[in-house]
């Protein structure tokens, strides 16, 4: 039998044969590898490839006070963008271009150069356009079918309803979030969860059905609702604006009203504010500073030029601007710090208020002389008299009998060495030596608030803590925080950290407090009729500024003494009169503030006697009334009359219905048988006397008298007169009322 041999040709088919069925198993496996190993791989491809995802933005929360009023809302604005692509005639660019230069205020090449960038769908032409403004725009672009070449998108943005009230406190928005203040602090909360919206389009990115369509509801944020109430805010802010001017301040004021039994901040602020909505442009306070710098080269050895100099000097002052003294910026406390002091030898039975101390005007402490503010001395007086004259002498020696390593176990506890835990960004921490480092002059100079630095919000947080019975409380700002539908999602309470000392201590602090403020040794300035003020005072040395007269002046009250609601504190930084004392630019301010503060939450008054007989009055209409009934009216008023003419009616009186006197004899003229006022008084100038004399001198001239500011001027030596309306040589009737502000300007707060 033959064998038949396989040709060449045969040979090359099966070899190529043997390819073919290796490739086919090869191709098979992977199409089995793609198809069912790899299926859910290969199938989120093909769906990414044909899905679009949108991003639905959240709502961002908005900012309340106390009332629910607005401090920080959404509004809608419009973004305006053009479509070039879509802009094909050259005519329909130059229609286009001149009519949204000419509406917009806008330069038209500009806006022509950009509907030449024939390839771009999208270029923005102006943000935050009003609504009127975009229904202007697009009436125009109905009008003309440019639809598909003229666009508008809304977007949220965030408006400040109340301008530059408590505007270090709310803070302001950037591209990112929150800059500064609340809007940073709560950032998180506020700024919600973005959602998404995935569609399935085609080859023409035109919709098609698809069972992958997912859409994801955007999570809106969070609203704060704060403990600011913004009426009291504008009340400290008031008297921060005043304070500053009556001092002529060359630095910020700034003010805080608390709750002393929750830690709730009323009110924070700082003088001279800014427009949270315009937050770019420097206030007057900052534009001057940055028109007076002038450019030093050897300040930038880098070569950093003039202008780039210039212009990081002006983020500089925007920063500073933003900054929260009250809780940012570090200072001495001064004579405040007695308060403190005082509860420590008191809680550790080292002295009692009946103490004796003697004051020779200095104490030598480890060979150095600290003078008292009366460098002729105290004398030798009770502890509780003392405390009310600010003798530094006598609280150094209160301190010495604690001892360092006491002394400084209260000060940790009061809250010096750590900080208040308030919910703002930017907290401060405070400057002090370590306890290997407190000696005997640390000793003595921290027990009347000088050479350490604290906040002005954590002295205040340490005065609270006298205030309300012993407890160091958490100051804070924020109370809830609300869902949309104004549910309570998160809620904070008032925290107690620590009790430091006993309610004993600090009731019988608040009472020698108090009683020097309305017997006239303490702080006589910030005394309320009605309302019992304690209130200590505080001047502090500028160790770190080159000008070595440079001063802070201070003052904390509260009230009522006997059952203390409110705790402020005003802080005036390098005021710029002769009298730079706490006592005269800050504790007239810090006395308005509580009356204000008090009257607005209901406190009641409780007058005295003494009081109630130099209490305004407000002059009744006795104008058409018969002159019987007007005299017992002006009579049980507690006023005295004079009646000009012989007629039985009132035709006219002076001074006018509606207007208020100070009880001090005060008398009405009342005309009558058709008789005016025809007799004219010259108002002598008053400024820098006494109120007593200035009084008398009114009543001897036939002038009505209305005091403001210290009204218990007949305490000690006298309040004197800073202001009186109308001006001296201001000719006007007999009986019209002169307006005399009046202040202690003889009164210093020792350090």
């Amino acid at each position: 039998m033959k064998i038949k041999k396989f040709n060449s040709i045969d040979a090359r088919a099966l070899v190529w044969l043997g390819v073919m069925g290796i490739a086919c198993l090869i191709v098979l496996g992977r199409l089995f590898y793609m198809q069912y190993i790899q299926y859910d791989y290969y199938q989120t491809k093909v769906i990414d490839n044909i899905q679009q995802e949108s991003v639905i933005p959240a709502k961002r929360g908005e900012i309340y006070d106390a009332n629910k009023n607005p401090l920080a809302v959404n509004v809608t604005t419009y973004r305006l963008f053009i479509s070039p692509v879509d802009i094909q005639a050259a005519d329909t660019a130059k229609d286009i271009s001149k009519y949204l230069a000419g509406y917009l205020d806008l330069d038209y090449e500009t806006v022509y150069k950009k509907t030449q960038r024939e390839n771009m769908k999208d270029i923005t032409i102006e943000r935050n356009l009003t609504e009127e403004q975009a229904e202007d725009i697009r009436a125009y672009v109905t009008e003309n079918s440019f639809e598909t070449q003229i666009h508008l998108e809304a977007t949220d943005k965030r408006y400040y309803p109340m301008g530059t009230l408590a505007a270090s406190i709310v803070g302001s928005m950037g591209t990112d979030g929150g800059l500064f203040g609340l809007e940073l602090e709560y950032d998180e909360y506020l700024t919600g969860t973005p959602g998404r919206y995935i569609t399935t389009k085609d080859a023409q990115s035109g919709g098609m059905p698809s069972d992958f369509d997912t859409r994801i509801d955007a999570k809106d944020g969070l609203s704060v609702i704060t403990t600011i109430d913004s009426n009291i805010q504008s009340m400290l802010e008031g008297q921060l604006k005043s304070a500053y001017e009556y001092a002529k301040a060359a630095e910020k004021v700034t003010g805080i009203v608390m709750d002393p039994n929750t830690g709730a901040i009323y009110a924070m602020g700082t003088y001279p504010s800014f427009d949270l909505n315009d937050m770019y442009t420097l206030n007057d306070y900052y534009q001057a500073k940055y028109d007076a710098w002038t450019f030093d080269a050897s300040k930038y050895p880098d070569g950093t030029t003039e202008e780039a100099a210039k212009n990081e000097y002006y983020w500089e002052c925007v920063y500073a601007m933003w900054n929260n003294k009250a809780v940012s910026t570090l200072y001495e406390p001064g004579s405040t710090m007695k308060m403190m002091t005082t509860a420590m030898a008191l809680e550790e039975s080292k002295i009692s208020f009946s103490t004796q101390f003697s004051c020779s005007g200095s104490l030598t402490v480890a060979g150095q002389r600290i003078r008292c503010h009366k460098t002729s001395g105290h004398g030798t007086q009770t502890f509780n008299k003392l405390l009310q004259l600010s003798c530094n002498p006598a609280i150094m020696q209160v301190a010495a009998k604690l001892g360092s390593s006491k002394f400084y176990s209260y000060f940790e506890s009061f809250g010096y060495t750590s900080l208040t835990g308030v919910d703002l960004p930017g907290e401060e921490a405070g400057l002090y030596v370590p306890l290997s480092g407190f000696n005997a002059v640390e000793l003595a100079c921290y027990s009347f608030g000088q050479t350490f630095k604290t906040t002005p919000l954590q002295q205040l947080t340490a005065v609270c803590t006298v205030a309300n019975g012993g407890n160091l409380v958490t100051p804070y700002v924020v109370s809830s925080l609300i869902d949309s539908s104004g549910n309570a999602q998160v809620t904070f309470e008032p925290k107690i950290k620590r009790q430091v000392v006993s309610s004993s201590v600090c009731e019988s602090i608040m009472a020698v407090l108090e009683d020097g403020v309305s017997s006239g040794n303490g702080v006589k300035n910030a005394y309320v009729a009605g309302y019992r003020v304690a209130a200590k005072t505080g001047t502090s040395e500028k160790r770190d500024s080159a000008d070595k007269t440079a001063r802070i002046g201070s003052c904390v009250a509260v009230a009522p003494a006997d059952d203390p609601q409110v705790c402020v504190i005003i802080i005036v930084d390098e005021p710029q009169i002769s009298n730079k004392y706490g006592s005269n630019v800050a504790a007239p301010y810090a006395g308005a503030l509580i009356e204000q503060v008090l009257s607005y939450l209901g406190v009641e008054r409780r007058y005295t006697d003494e009081e109630t007989s130099r209490m305004s009055v407000t002059v009744g209409n006795y104008k058409g009334m018969a002159l019987e009934k007007a005299i017992q009216s002006v009579s049980s008023a507690g006023l005295t009359y004079e009646v000009v003419g012989n007629g039985t009616t009132v035709t006219s009186q002076i001074p006018a219905a509606g207007e208020t006197l100070t009880n001090l004899s005060g008398k009405v003229y009342l005309y009558t048988g058709g008789e005016t006022a025809t007799t004219m008084v010259k108002v002598p100038d008053l400024v820098n006397k006494t109120a007593d004399a200035a009084i008398k001198q009114l009543q001897a001239s036939g002038l009505n008298v209305k005091l403001t500011g210290v009204t218990n001027y007949s305490a000690g030596a006298g309040a004197t007169v800073i202001v009186q309306s109308p001006p001296a040589g201001t000719e006007v009737p007999y009986g019209s009322i002169v307006t005399l502000e009046c202040r202690y300007l003889n009164e210093t707060d020792g350090g």
